[in-house]
C-alpha cells in the first residue's frame, strides 16, 4: 500500500521565517550577534565582583541593578537565538542534508555557547552570594522569573569550579561533546539501507527502513530490522568512539567538580530532572520486581502471532488480522487528527480547540521521505511560543499513537505560553506527563468507539506495547548507560564492548521473551548520542508511570480535573518532580506505593488482552 495515501502535512514555518535568507531570518541574526557582543561587554563587571561575594548584601544596590539589566538582556537575546536555533533545527529535521541549514547551526551554536559563557560570571554569584544579596535580586522583576531555577542552581554550589574553568568547560563544549553529537545527527540523516524484499532490493533512508517494523508482513519486518543493523554495522567504530568521547568528557568533567564532594555520574541528570536520587531508585527497583508485566505482554504477543518467541524485529509488529485486508487497515491523517481531537475535546472541549489551531495553522509535519531525519519530537519557537510537531506519519496506528504522544507535549506548551519563558522550562520527568497522558484518554476513546472485536483487540494490543517499552525497553536502555558510565571511567570500550553490555541489558530486561537481543541498539538509538543530556531514558519510564497515576485522578475528580490537569501542567517549571506530586496528586514518590499502584493499571491492560483473546 502506498504510504502517500495516508501521509501527513508539511509544516509551514514561514510565520517565523519564510528561509535563511529572508530579512526576517537575517535582522534576528544581526540582532543576536549585537545582543552578544552587548553582554560580553558587561560580563567584566561581574567578573570583578567575583572576588568578594561571600561578602555582598542587599546593600550592595548598584550591582543588583546591573545584575537585573544582565538577566534582561540575556533573556532577550536566548529567545532570538532559540527561535533561530528552533527554525534551523526543524530545516535540518525535514532534510539532514541542507548545507546552509548545517552551517547556520553551527554559527548558532558559537553565538549560544558565548551567550552562555558570558552569563558564567553572574551565575555562579547568585550561586555563591549570601541569601541577603540573591533576596535583592529576586524582588526584581528581570529575575522573579527564575527564582526557581536560581534556587535549584545553588543546590549546585559544592560542585562550582572557578570562573576560567567554567568558562573554558562551556567554550571547550562545541568542539567536545556538541560536536560528537552533529556528527551522529549527519551519520544517522544520510545512513543508506538495502532491504532486501522477495523478488527486489529497495534502497531507502534510516527513517523509512525502521518503518519497515510497523509491517504486518514479518518478513518485511525482518528485511527493515536487517537492514538498518547492517547500516549501523558499518558504523560500529564511529559510534564507539561518539560514545567514549561524551561518556569520557562527562566523567572528566564530574571528577573535576567532585574534589569537594562526590559527584556521580547520576547527580547531573538527576538535578536537570529535578528528582532526587531516591525517587529513581524505588521506582526502578519496583520496575525490575514487576518485570513479569511487560515480559507478560510480549508472551502474549508472540501466542498472537503464532510464533515461540518475539523478535526485536516483531516489537512493533500489528496485531494478527483475520484476512490481508484488515492487516493493511491504516487511518488517512484526518482521520487520525479527528480521533485525536475528540479524545482530547472529551478532557474538555479547549483541548479540542487547541487541536483545531495546529492544524488550522500547519505547526504538524507528517510527511514520509527519506531524506528525513528518524524520529519524532515537539518543539516550539519562542517569540511567538507557538509549538510545532515533527513525526513521519504512514498511518499505522503506531503512528496514531506518536501523532498523540507528541500533540501532548504541544498542549504541554500551549498551556504555558502565558507564564514567563524561565517558568516553562520543566525537566524531561515531567515533561513526558502530557504526552503519555494523551496517548491514554486516545486510547480511551479508540476503545469506546470501535465497532468490533478486532478493532478492540488492536487498541489493547497497543497497550501491550506500551507496557514493553517502560517497563522492559527503557530499563534496559537505563542499565546499558549505567554500567557503560561504570566501564568507561576506567577505559575505553570496543565496539564489541557495547554490544555485550547492550545485550546483557536487554536479556536483564527482556528475559527469555525474545528470539535474541538487540546487540546495536547502542549503534541505533539516538538518546545515547546526545550532547545536550545523558541518561535520556528513565524520565520516560517516570512519565508513563506518572501520567497513569495522574489520569487515575480523571474519574475521581470529575469536573475539577481539567483546570487541576492544566494548573499541574503549569507548575512543572517552577517545582520539583517530588513537590508537583506532593501538591497536585498528594503522594509521595519516595513512596513504592505510588509506583506499584501505576504498575497495577499496566497489570489490568494486560490481563483486560487476555481476557478478551481468551486463553490463560
Amino acid at each position: 500500500m502506498n504510504d502517500s495515501q495516508f501521509e501527513g502535512p508539511r509544516w509551514e514555518n514561514s510565520s517565523e521565517y519564510s528561509d535563511l535568507n529572508s530579512p526576517e531570518f537575517s535582522a534576528d541574526f544581526d540582532l543576536l550577534k549585537k545582543k552578544v557582543e552587548r553582554i560580553k561587554e558587561h560580563s567584566g563587571l561581574f567578573d570583578d565582583e567575583l572576588e568578594r561575594v561571600k561578602h555582598l548584601s542587599e546593600f550592595d544596590i548598584e550591582l543588583v541593578e546591573a545584575a537585573a539589566r544582565m538577566r534582561g538582556l540575556t533573556d532577550e537575546a536566548f529567545v532570538v537565538g532559540a527561535n533561530l536555533g528552533t527554525f534551523v533545527s526543524c530545516l535540518l529535521s525535514v532534510n539532514g542534508s541542507h548545507a546552509q541549514a548545517r552551517n547556520m547551526q553551527a554559527v548558532l551554536r558559537q553565538l549560544m555557547t558565548s551567550l552562555e559563557e558570558s552569563l558564567t560570571s553572574l551565575d555562579l554569584i547568585l550561586t555563591q552570594a549570601p541569601q541577603s544579596f540573591v533576596g535583592a535580586c529576586l524582588k526584581r522583576s528581570e529575575f522573579k522569573p527564575h527564582e526557581f531555577s536560581i534556587e535549584k542552581q545553588r543546590e549546585w554550589l559544592p560542585f562550582l569550579l572557578s570562573l576560567s574553568e567554567e568558562r573554558m568547560l562551556t567554550r571547550f563544549s562545541v568542539n567536545g561533546p556538541d560536536a560528537w553529537g552533529t556528527l551522529y545527527d549527519n551519520v544517522s540523516s544520510s545512513l543508506q539501507c538495502l532491504v532486501e524484499l522477495p523478488g527486489e532490493i529497495k534502497k531507502m533512508g534510516l527513517a523509512r527502513a525502521a518503518g519497515c517494523a510497523q509491517s504486518g508482513d514479518r518478513a518485511e519486518r525482518i528485511a527493515g530490522y536487517r537492514a538498518v543493523e547492517n547500516a549501523w554495522s558499518t558504523q560500529q567504530e564511529t559510534c564507539a568512539s561518539i560514545l567514549n568521547a561524551l561518556a569520557g568528557w562527562r566523567l572528566d568533567e564530574y571528577k573535576s567538580r567532585g574534589t569537594k564532594k562526590n559527584l556521580h555520574f547520576l547527580d547531573r541528570p538527576l538535578h536537570g530532572c529535578r528528582i532526587n536520587r531516591s525517587t529513581l531508585e524505588t521506582m526502578m527497583a519496583v520496575v525490575e520486581e514487576n518485570a513479569s508485566v511487560g515480559r507478560d505482554a510480549l508472551s502474549l504477543k508472540a501466542r498472537e502471532l503464532k510464533i515461540d518467541a518475539l523478535g526485536p524485529w516483531d516489537l512493533f509488529a500489528p496485531p494478527p488480522q483475520e484476512n490481508a485486508e484488515a492487516a493493511e487497515e491504516k487511518m488517512s491523517f484526518n482521520d487520525a487528527i479527528e480521533l485525536v481531537r475528540s479524545a482530547f475535546a472529551d478532557v474538555d472541549p479547549q483541548m479540542g480547540e487547541f487541536v483545531d489551531v495546529m492544524v488550522k495553522n500547519r505547526w504538524i509535519e507528517g510527511t514520509v521521505s527519506d531524506t528525513k531525519r528518524p524520529g519524532a519530537y515537539c518543539t516550539r519557537f519562542a517569540k511567538s511560543r507557538t509549538p510545532r510537531v515533527y513525526m513521519s506519519y504512514k498511518g499505522t496506528m503506531e503512528d496514531v499513537g506518536t501523532l498523540a504522544h507528541e500533540l501532548g507535549h504541544a498542549f504541554h506548551n500551549w498551556v504555558m505560553r502565558d507564564l514567563p519563558l524561565p517558568e516553562t522550562w520543566y525537566p524531561m520527568t515531567l515533561a513526558e506527563t502530557a504526552s503519555i497522558f494523551a496517548e491514554t484518554v486516545v486510547s480511551d476513546v479508540m476503545f469506546k468507539r470501535a465497532q468490533t472485536q478486532s478493532a478492540k483487540r488492536n487498541i489493547l494490543w497497543g497497550e501491550l506495547g506500551s507496557a514493553e517499552a517502560f517497563l522492559l525497553n527503557i530499563p534496559a536502555r537505563f542499565w546499558f548507560e549505567s554500567e557503560l558510565y561504570e566501564k568507561r571511567a576506567e577505559r575505553t570500550l570496543s565496539p564489541d564492548e557495547f554490544s555485550e553490555l547492550m545485550s546483557k541489558s536487554w536479556k536483564r530486561a527482556y528475559g527469555n521473551t525474545l528470539s535474541e537481543m538487540n546487540k546495536l541498539f547502542w549503534c541505533s538509538k539516538l538518546h545515547f548520542h546526545m550532547s545536550g543530556t545523558s541518561f535520556y531514558n528513565f524520565p520516560y519510564t517516570f512519565g508513563y508511570l506518572f501520567a497513569l497515576g495522574v489520569y487515575a485522578q480523571r474519574d475521581r475528580q470529575g469536573p475539577e480535573f481539567y483546570s487541576n490537569y492544566v494548573n499541574l501542567l503549569r507548575d512543572t517549571g517552577r517545582m520539583s518532580a517530588e513537590e508537583v506530586a506532593r501538591k497536585h496528586l498528594g503522594v509521595d514518590l519516595g513512596n513504592p506505593q505510588f509506583w506499584q499502584d501505576s504498575i497495577l493499571m499496566v497489570k489490568k491492560q494486560v490481563e483486560s488482552y487476555r481476557g478478551f483473546v481468551g486463553g490463560a
